[in-house]
């Protein structure tokens, strides 16, 4: 019976749907987003600014050596000729020179290489006759890119899950961290409290040893009573709130806000390190949340909570958490890692614009959008990553030759997961076959030598599942009358 269900699921399933799935999400949604964190670009040159919106990326396209262009751009072509199999990217540009729009068209500003079977690409919907007619096999499950004529799939990256909190202990005390992530930022939030139960918070550019209450005061928790009401009425919560209520010599919002300020803009005048001291907990601390002023409250609370796990830890109410538990892991497949670098390059892109807009204005030349857009700017970057496998964040490897040998190299290529822990360490614990690895990844293949463990393959039954939006869920909570509850 069982030989049958995992015959019938292989028949009506393509082994590479997720990355394929991934690979389309981006496009329909996350494409968007990232064209409206850099919706209006503001260069030096003040008179000037330009609005960007609607992004589409159109059917991989060709245009011959003669200058024609040509619609139908199949991948066998491309392998044939050593093409990239590449869809033209289009942006609509609305050029305003003192708030009088001067130009505005949908302009041409680079390729993205194209997955082969995802809705972009020419063989998705065709039946196996169109598709042997058409030169490809009707067997190849797709999920891959073609970059100068090489197929190239990319490697699975196996992450920390952000936005989740994670107790650990060790000789400086207990920890609660969270690594938080907006956009392209991810920064790591964490709440230590000491052996002597004095409990201290670091973010990035935050001072060295900020205790707890005075952020608490600088994000508007005022009184004692406030600081109190956002903790559980736990005796050991607050006999050790209670120490570090004492412990803080901080009187005010502005004391505390202060001396964040006097950190991040050492020798400034009061006002501006107040203004930068807003600023940097607007920006870096706990920015899942929310990056502007309302979120601070929900900020606070949140900080609450995770102080809360530290110090029932240290009384030994809750254990550990384990980092290599597959729960507190993301596998991020084509279209994440897509995202990534798209991200990146569309930021070069839009840089690139605002020093082109500055050289035209100076030079004195006529401004209009074809002469300060530049599409191989956005073009090359994608392909260097996608030619050598060095991806943003450091990471090597990313994008690989797809072997080709038997049937089965491809599977396992489109199937492998890569950690981002460094090789050289010993790091047993993490090179281990976890009791969560079952039925998801695959005991057994993993390579010898330095990589063993941390390169990995998942199950031939094991599926990703693609990012999902939270706002349904949080409506939901809301109209169930979840509410944060106010000072």
């Amino acid at each position: 019976m069982g030989w049958e269900l995992i015959e019938s699921y292989f028949k009506n399933k393509n082994i590479a749907q997720m990355e394929i799935d991934s690979y389309n999400q981006f496009i329909e949604k996350k494409l968007d987003n990232i064209v409206k964190e850099n919706a209006l670009i503001v260069p030096k040159i003040e008179e000037v600014k330009v609005e960007l919106s609607n992004i589409e990326i159109l059917k991989p396209k060709i245009t011959e050596a003669d200058g024609s262009p040509r619609e139908e751009f199949t991948p066998m072509e491309a392998r044939l000729r050593n093409r990239t199999y590449a869809g033209p990217i289009y942006l609509e540009m609305r050029l305003y020179r003192r708030d009088v729009e001067q130009d505005a068209r949908r302009a041409y500003i680079g390729d993205i290489p194209v997955m082969l079977k995802s809705k972009l690409c020419w063989l998705d919907g065709k039946s196996p006759e169109e598709l042997t007619e058409m030169g490809e096999d009707p067997k190849d499950f797709g999920g891959y890119f073609i970059v100068n004529g090489s197929e190239k799939a990319l490697m699975t990256q196996e992450v920390l899950a952000s936005d989740r909190v994670l107790i650990s202990e060790s000789e400086k005390g207990v920890a609660a961290e969270v690594i938080s992530t907006r956009g392209a930022f991810k920064g790591r939030t964490r709440v230590t409290r000491s052996p002597e139960g004095i409990i201290y918070v670091s973010f990035p550019t935050s001072p060295r040893k900020l205790m707890i209450v005075t952020l608490f005061k600088a994000l508007g928790l005022k009184t004692k009573s406030d600081v109190f009401g956002a903790f559980p009425e736990e005796v050991e919560v607050v006999n050790d709130l209670l120490l570090n209520w004492e412990e803080c010599e901080i009187k005010d919002e502005e004391e505390a806000l202060d001396k964040i300020g006097k950190y991040v803009a050492p020798g400034q005048v009061i006002d501006y390190r107040l203004r930068r001291a807003r600023e940097v907990i607007d920006g870096f601390l706990l920015p899942h949340i929310g990056q502007e002023e309302p979120a601070r409250l929900t900020k606070a609370y949140y900080l609450a909570m995770m102080a809360t796990k530290a110090i029932e830890r240290s009384y030994g109410l809750r254990g550990e958490d384990d980092k290599d538990h597959y729960a507190n892991k993301r596998l991020e497949l084509s279209g994440k890692l897509m995202e990534h670098l798209f991200r990146y390059s569309f930021k070069y892109f839009v840089k690139d614009l605002r020093f082109q807009i500055d050289r035209t204005v100076t030079r004195r030349r006529k401004l209009n959008i074809s002469t300060i857009v530049r599409p191989g700017a956005m073009t090359e970057r994608v392909r260097f990553a996608m030619s050598t496998g060095n991806w943003i964040g450091r990471s090597t490897g990313v994008a690989k030759f797809m072997d080709r040998v038997n049937y089965l190299s491809p599977l396992t290529d489109i199937r492998k997961i890569k950690s981002q822990l460094s090789k050289t360490r010993e790091l047993y614990e993490a090179r281990d076959v976890h009791g969560t690895h079952w039925g998801r990844l695959c005991p057994v293949e993993t390579p010898d030598g330095p990589q063993c463990g941390l390169v990995k393959n998942l199950g031939l039954l094991a599926e990703v599942t693609t990012e999902s939006d939270e706002k349904p869920i949080e409506d939901f909570l809301h109209n169930q009358g979840v509410k944060l509850k106010k000072l």
